[in-house]
């Protein structure tokens, strides 16, 4: 497989894990950090199945991650790989979670487009 295919399914993975744990803490709550509920809290996580495909899908894109990591410079790859995966991350969070992003923080995200383009071109 190539470079880019590889980076796309571990970016379309990781970001679909961040989605479906956000979504799955928040069905039961959240963690408080209060000790007296961390055991419930933590059961009702590890019994989510948004948050166990979550942690699968974590998994599967770190696999991925690794492949690409054996023939391919990290100084390259990971530039790409975090910026593509805060753009849809936040993409998706827009349209999956109903969160808003502000005008400033989409203008953020074309600065790191450029970026990302310098990075994958030299």
């Amino acid at each position: 497989m190539s470079f880019y295919l590889l980076l796309l399914v571990s970016v379309i993975s990781n970001v679909t894990a961040n989605i479906l744990l956000k979504k799955g803490v928040t069905s039961f709550g959240g963690l408080s950090g209060q000790k007296a509920k961390l055991l419930l809290e933590l059961t009702k996580a590890a019994t989510s199945p948004f948050v166990i495909l979550g942690v699968a899908l974590y998994g599967f894109s770190f696999l991925i991650w690794l492949r690409i990591l054996s023939f391919n410079d990290l100084s390259r790859a990971y530039p790409i790989f975090a910026t593509i995966v805060f753009l849809l991350t936040t993409a998706g969070s827009v349209f999956f979670l109903n969160e808003s992003v502000s005008l400033l923080r989409f203008a953020g995200i074309a600065i790191m487009l450029v970026g990302i383009y310098l990075v994958a071109r030299y």
